[in-house]
């Protein structure tokens, strides 16, 4: 079925193609064949677009070797997918994914932000999977996606942490109305408001860094309930997974970037500010973690048809295991519409 993806546009309307994504989320939570066939034949029925042919392939040089140099004008063409996504898979195959996904990612401006953080997660299942055509198409849609934030050389003072940044943010912003009909109009609306290129701190210098953004988005998901704030969430889980398979360096390198497409997504909802924790969750929300509640969450997205209801369950169980918070499962069964409550 993950093959069978490359019949499909890498976006629908503005869409994302969230097929393999699910797919993969699904698997996870130990989905049988006979339900991820279901799923893939309703997003093929309902939602899927054929893919556009490859008008012009990523160029060749004189001898028709590949030429490793070629893919660095796709940046930011988003009609380039086809043909990159082709290029890519060939360099995979030759080369390994760790290697290109090294050589990619230290050469394009990082735009964890793309497609609304969809290309940083299809990269990252299709890490997960294991499946060479999915992390083609997730790098290629981050490098032909390219939504790079450019805050300008000048240097900022660091935050002290992550929610001192953001309250710096919400400080300047908060309740700001970002208009546009996608993610990723209303962060770009967010980023060119003099107020957020003024206040923006620079990223915390803190060695936990990825971690504490997790849990500042899990309570901003679950302040907000903000469709948004979930990408947040999802598109944190990926940049984890996805940071993992590269140098340490190169992974600590691209840290600032994450930190101001989070930050700029942060923005573009308000700014609201963070509840303190024991304000956000009352006794008759409060849940109790178990291995039931998870599978009984599991059930429940596996019988979805909503591709996020699938992966917002299923990166909620990965980011707890990791780095327990009572907000993770109360986020996961909220947006399943399920209601655990403690006896």
């Amino acid at each position: 079925m993950l093959d069978a993806n490359v019949r499909f546009a890498n976006d629908n309307q503005g869409f994302a193609n969230h097929c393999p994504m699910a797919l993969c989320a699904l698997a996870g939570m130990g989905a049988q064949p006979a339900r991820l066939q279901e799923f893939f034949d309703m997003w093929e029925r309902r939602f899927a677009a054929a893919a556009r042919p490859v008008v012009k392939p990523v160029s060749r040089d004189v001898n028709h070797d590949i030429n490793r140099e070629a893919w660095l004008a796709c940046i930011g063409d988003a009609n380039a997918f086809p043909a990159l996504r082709e290029y890519l898979e060939e360099w995979i195959w030759s080369a390994g994914a760790d290697a290109v996904l090294e050589q990619v990612l230290s050469r394009i401006p990082f735009a964890p932000a793309s497609v609304a953080f969809h290309a940083l997660i299809r990269l990252s299942y299709g890490l997960e999977a294991q499946h060479v055509g999915e992390i083609a198409a997730g790098l290629a849609a981050l490098v032909s996606g390219n939504l790079h934030i450019d805050m300008g050389p000048e240097q900022r003072p660091p935050a002290a942490s992550v929610n001192q940044g953001w309250d710096i943010l919400s400080r300047a912003l908060g309740g700001a109305k970002f208009t546009g009909d996608w993610i990723t109009t209303r962060v770009q609306a967010a980023v060119a408001d003099p107020r957020f290129r003024a206040t923006l701190p620079a990223a915390p210098p803190q060695p936990g860094l990825l971690d504490d953004m997790a849990l500042a988005a899990i309570a901003l998901y679950w302040q907000t309930n903000n469709f948004t704030a979930l990408h947040i969430v999802t598109g944190l889980h990926a940049a984890r997974r996805v940071l993992a398979h590269l140098p340490a360096a190169l992974a600590q390198r691209l840290l600032p970037d994450l930190w101001i497409a989070v930050c700029a997504a942060y923005a573009s909802i308000g700014a609201p500010p963070l509840a303190a924790s024991n304000a956000m969750l009352n006794d008759d929300e409060s849940l109790v973690d178990s291995a039931d509640a998870w599978q009984d969450l599991f059930t429940t997205a596996i019988a979805s048809d909503d591709d996020h209801v699938i992966k917002m369950v299923y990166t909620c169980y990965c980011e707890n295991l990791r780095a327990p918070s009572p907000f993770y499962l109360a986020a996961a069964a909220r947006r399943a519409g399920r209601v655990f409550q403690v006896h």
